[in-house]
Parts: C-alpha cells; sequence; structure tokens
C-alpha cells in the first residue's frame, strides 16, 4: 500500500482555497453572476492548484520517498556499501559517463567523515573539479563540502537516479529478510511487556459498553482482552 503524501496535499489543498477565495472575489467586483464567477474559479483554480502540486511534487522527490521506496533504498545503501569498488563502478558506469567531472563512490557503512572528503581534495591535481556519491554526510564532512563547493549526490537522490536509468541491482547483498517463525512470532506477541496494550484495549471497550445499545459485543471483546492481559502478564514471554 502506497504511503500518501500528506503535507504535499495539504499544501495544495491550502493554495486552491487560497486562489478559489481570491479569484471570486475578484470576478464578483467585476460584477459578473454568481454562478459563473464559482465556476470560474473553480476552473482556474484546478488549473493554478495542478500546476503548483506538480511543481511541489517535483521540488520534495529527491527528499521524500514512498515507504516502500524507502526500503529499497536501504536495502541499496547496504549493497553498494558492501560491494567492491569494482562492482559499483560497472553498476554506476551509466550515470558517470554524463558526468563532465571526476566522480567518487564513497558508501559505507556510516556517515561519510571528513577525513575521507579531505584526504580526495588533497590528492587532486590543480583545480580539476569532482564530485561526490554517498549514503549519507557526517555534519563535518557536510561542511568541508560546503567550503570547497563540492557537489553531492546522497542516498535518496543516488536512488532515484538508479531508479529512473532502470540500473537498480536485480538482487542486493543481505537483500532478503529474513522471515520469522512462529514460535518467534509468537514471543513478540504474547511478551508481558504487551499485557498494558491488551489491558487498555480491553478496559476501554467494557467502558464503552455503559453507552452503546449494544453492550452485549463490547462486554464479551472487552472481557476476553481483559483476560488475555492476565494470561500473558502470569504466563507470557519475557
Amino acid at each position: 500500500m502506497k504511503k500518501i503524501d500528506l503535507p504535499l496535499w495539504s499544501d495544495t489543498v491550502f493554495f486552491f482555497a487560497c486562489c478559489w477565495i481570491l479569484s471570486l472575489c475578484i470576478l464578483r467586483y467585476y460584477r459578473i453572476t454568481m454562478w459563473l464567477a464559482v465556476a470560474l474559479c473553480s476552473l482556474i483554480s484546478l488549473l493554478l492548484g495542478a500546476g503548483f502540486f506538480f511543481l511541489l511534487y517535483r521540488s520534495r522527490k529527491k527528499k521524500f520517498l514512498l515507504k516502500r521506496d524507502i526500503e529499497e533504498k536501504e536495502k541499496l545503501m547496504l549493497h553498494l556499501a558492501l560491494s567492491s569498488a569494482e562492482a559499483n563502478e560497472k553498476l554506476f558506469k551509466p550515470l558517470l559517463q554524463e558526468e563532465e567531472r571526476t566522480t567518487f563512490l564513497l558508501f559505507s557503512m556510516q556517515p561519510l567523515s571528513a577525513d575521507t572528503v579531505a584526504e580526495k581534495i588533497k590528492n587532486m591535481k590543480g583545480e580539476e573539479e569532482f564530485c561526490i556519491f554517498c549514503n549519507t554526510l557526517s555534519p563535518e564532512a557536510r561542511q568541508l563540502c560546503e567550503a570547497f563547493t563540492l557537489p553531492v549526490t546522497e542516498g535518496n537522490e543516488v536512488y532515484i537516479k538508479l531508479k529512473d536509468k532502470k540500473l537498480l541491482p536485480e538482487k542486493y547483498i543481505c537483500g532478503e529478510k529474513k522471515r520469522r517463525s512462529v514460535k518467534e512470532k509468537l514471543k513478540i506477541g504474547f511478551c508481558k511487556k504487551n499485557s498494558r496494550s491488551f489491558f487498555v484495549s480491553g478496559a476501554a471497550l467494557l467502558i464503552l459498553s455503559l453507552f452503546s445499545f449494544f453492550p452485549l459485543y463490547y462486554v464479551i471483546g472487552g472481557s476476553i482482552l481483559v483476560l488475555t492481559a492476565l494470561i500473558v502478564r502470569i504466563f507470557g514471554y519475557a
């Protein structure tokens, strides 16, 4: 299931409402009939709102990913950090051919350090320009890159570039999730700390039964949850 970008939609709705009320007031000022003014301002606001949505979406695309994309991006970052330099160069070859400057692929498990960036700066000859692809920067490395105006492409943008060019690996290193056994799932679901959740849910249903026209279902459901909380508290996994 795709995650809805609520801030994007709420900003668009707000923009639409502002355009609608403003255009309605302007049209009514020029004595245009109400029904025609409403129709025109709705059309104008829809067109402007659509344009605003796509502009905002494009600007946010590199920063905000859907949940499914975030999971795949994390697998990609781990894959790149564990892959050899030769394998990464082969993967990024179509992208590197588009770059007019030297590109360093510096993927690691930890945020890229300022020492690594400083070493690349020292090893570059003259005023030769270069850019960096990495998972993320440490605060010190970010300050150093800003000081030397070094272009940096980090995790989200790396993922989007590879995805747009259809260059994502077919298989990721450590990409398969380990499936939990039934016993492990039971341990997680019926550990003692979950007794609070069962009790709160059951108590809420029992309280709601006092105000419901059909209290029986609430009483049965609440009683089951409260009894489950008691059993989990006594016999549940530590």
